[in-house]
């Protein structure tokens, strides 16, 4: 094993024994890790007045927690660290650690600049303790002031909270991908349809001070007072790597390779042109977040699917739903790997789909290509959905060719 490596079970090792270890995230899953669970944390817990550390993360779409005693959890992350996942981010009294294994298992430790988590002193480690953001609460990020979300001493404003746990969340999912980016050359951005841009920020924000990596990032919107105000605000926090543009999706031409693409809430078809432009590219990762899904409820005819068009609603969230199942759908047809997550509770937006796509290497393809275009064409000839806008586009730019009879016309 590397030094980097022992450096790394070193510092974990001495943040248990201490009682220092504040949180410790394991993600991007090996290939030849056998877990089902994409993302796993571990935090400290008080039970009955002893010290235990929480296993907890999703597989498939249900919760799990497990408790260990400290040396159980030292065992369990040796076992899973650089063999099961190759991404770890830890936070050890107000310190920040970054370690990525390559495929060769070589370990690289940053530890980071900025720190997110307070001293272990300030943390209550029962149930009821304040979750731990990878943006902190309590101290001031400039791009946060500049919007009005935390006041100038970094407190959130309570009227912003939401929005800042939104924020959080969406820097969770580039955390979850940013193995996926260059390590060493700069990350080529593109936010489609950016609007008022928080998580244009919040990308710029986690990559270059927390990750400690180069950005390129471009924000696109049609509003050119969006685009100007958003130009005021990399001018008045001096940003690097960072621009903004009037214009639009269809149009945009790059002129470097784009290794993640960001759509968030763009409109019913909008979001279509920009995924197809992503696979055009060639984009390594794409995250889409879908929004007002009308293409398929304005087509379906009345009385296609009886049991659900007695009631407006069910019939709109099916359309919608199954929108958003044909795009994966696609995109697995087209070289991706995908996943739909959710993006912010269902208490605040009834759209609260991410769709997160992974490019898969060009000599790999995924096992169940055969299964996923069954599926498809057997779901769309039971509820007769005709082609949509995302099917149509990638067949104009020549990247899905499936035979005539994938869906009935």
């Amino acid at each position: 094993m590397n030094d980097d490596a022992e450096n790394l079970f070193d510092v974990i090792e001495s943040g248990v024994g201490e009682g220092t270890l504040q949180r410790v995230v394991l993600s991007q899953p090996t290939r030849r890790s056998q877990t089902t669970t994409n993302r796993v944390e571990i935090r400290p817990i008080m039970l009955k007045e002893k010290q235990f550390y929480q296993w907890s993360g999703l597989r498939g779409s249900q919760a799990f927690h497990e408790n260990h005693d400290p040396q159980a959890i030292l065992t369990a992350l040796r076992a899973s660290i650089g063999i099961s996942y190759r991404h770890i981010h830890l936070a050890v009294e107000g310190r920040q650690w970054s370690a990525r294994f390559s495929r060769r298992g070589k370990c690289r430790l940053i530890q980071e600049k900025h720190a997110s988590t307070p001293s272990n002193s300030s943390i209550s480690t029962d149930h009821n303790r304040k979750r731990q953001y990878l943006i902190p609460e309590g101290q001031p990020v400039p791009f946060l002031v500049q919007t009005g979300i935390m006041t100038p001493t970094g407190q959130v404003r309570s009227r912003h909270f939401h929005k800042f746990r939104q924020i959080n969340r969406y820097v969770e999912f580039i955390a979850d991908v940013v193995d996926k980016l260059p390590h060493e050359d700069v990350i080529h951005i593109v936010d489609f349809g950016c609007g008022k841009s928080y998580l244009t920020f919040a990308t710029h924000y986690y990559l270059t001070q927390i990750a400690q990596r180069r950005v390129a990032i471009t924000g696109l919107d049609r509003r050119n007072d969006v685009v100007q105000t958003c130009h005021k605000i990399v001018e008045s926090l001096g940003l690097v790597g960072i621009h903004f543009e009037q214009g639009d999706i269809s149009t945009y031409s790059p002129s470097d390779h784009i290794h993640l693409v960001v759509s968030l809430h763009a409109c019913n078809t909008a979001t279509d042109d920009a995924i197809s432009q992503a696979v055009r590219w060639g984009t390594d990762v794409i995250l889409s977040v879908p929004c007002c899904q009308h293409e398929l409820n304005a087509v379906v005819k009345a009385g296609q699917i009886p049991l659900l068009s007695r009631h407006g609603i069910l019939q709109e969230r099916f359309c919608a739903l199954t929108t958003d199942a044909v795009r994966s759908a696609l995109l697995e047809q087209v070289g991706y790997q995908t996943q739909v997550l959710e993006f912010v509770d269902m208490e605040h937006t009834a759209k609260n789909l991410l769709i997160r796509a992974v490019r898969r290497n060009s000599n790999s393809e995924s096992p169940q290509l055969e299964q996923v275009t069954h599926e498809l064409k057997q779901f769309c000839s039971v509820f007769q959905i005709p082609d949509l806008h995302l099917q149509r586009r990638l067949q104009e730019f020549e990247l899905l060719q499936p035979p005539a009879d994938i869906f009935p016309k």
